[in-house]
Parts: C-alpha cells; sequence; structure tokens
C-alpha cells in the first residue's frame, strides 16, 4: 500500500492490485525497536502511524535532548534511530556523536527534507547508516531501513 507525505504531513493512501496486506519488516516477526527523533509533531505521529504496522515499535521524541536521555538508558533495546537532521538546541550532527558513543552498533538514518546534495556531504562527514529525504514513499522507506538494518555497520544507503 504505498503512502506519499509532503512537508505539510498530509498522506495519500492508494491500494496496490485491490491488496493491502502489510508485510513485517523482521523476517522473524519481532518488532524493531526506533527511536523517531524530530521536532515535527505531525510528522512523530505520521511515522508511528505508518511504520507500526510494518513490525516497528516506535519511540517518537521531539526535543533530541530528551531522546539523548531515553537513548542513555535503553541504549541496547533500540536498533534503529531515524533522525531529523535540522533541530532545535541540538543538530542531527551532534545527536548522531551522542548516540554512536552510547551505543556504536545503533543504526541511524537521518530523515530529512535537505537538499540531495547536502545529505550526501552530511552523509560523507559521519558514518551515517544512510538517509531519506522528506517527502517519501513509505515503501521506498521501508526499502532503505530493510537494506540499512541487513547490513554491516559503516556502509551507505541513501533514497
Amino acid at each position: 500500500m504505498p503512502v506519499t507525505t509532503d512537508n505539510t504531513g498530509q498522506v495519500e493512501t492508494t491500494k496496490a492490485n485491490g491488496n493491502d496486506t502489510v508485510q513485517p519488516l523482521a523476517a522473524d516477526s519481532s518488532r524493531i525497536r526506533v527511536l523517531a527523533i524530530d521536532d515535527n509533531e505531525e510528522f512523530r505521529n505520521l511515522i508511528t502511524e505508518l511504520l507500526e504496522p510494518f513490525g516497528f515499535e516506535v519511540h517518537a521524541v521531539a526535543n533530541p535532548v530528551k531522546a539523548l536521555e531515553s537513548f542513555t538508558r535503553e541504549k541496547d533495546r533500540f536498533q534503529l534511530v531515524l533522525l531529523d537532521y535540522y533541530m532545535p538546541q541540538l543538530d542531527g550532527a551532534k545527536t548522531f556523536e551522542w548516540l554512536k558513543k552510547l551505543n556504536p552498533d545503533v543504526k541511524v538514518i537521518i530523515v530529512s527534507g535537505a537538499e540531495e546534495l547536502r545529505l550526501r556531504q552530511i552523509l560523507a562527514q559521519h558514518q551515517i547508516d544512510g538517509y531519506i529525504r522528506k517527502p517519501f514513499r513509505v515503501q521506498e522507506a521501508l526499502h532503505i531501513i530493510r537494506h540499512v538494518m541487513g547490513k554491516p555497520a559503516g556502509k551507505s544507503v541513501a533514497s
């Protein structure tokens, strides 16, 4: 079921071949625990609604400092972080550095509306596992997430 979002958080859903069954992301049917850090409330709500049916347990936080506090307490329980790059208080680069200091094995994907060239520059500067450019199609984002979750650390994947 492709879903597209735009920067205002509006959602459009269409059925593919009349089939709206949802395939879980994890092969063993376990839920993948995700920390989503984004200062936009509509986006946090949207990402939670879109990912949970695909096998994710999403913990969405607006403030990167609060997110790091949660991550510090449960750093071994999160497998993936979806991180907005441009946020007040602490930007994506500094947040990423703290996440990796706390748990070098956590996978981090930047989810941002930044231009493609800027996202590629960010990947070149940091060992970020991948990026998803807003707006995005859910199926494309899931493809990137599947790829990132299945790859060894240090190899970047982009949308």
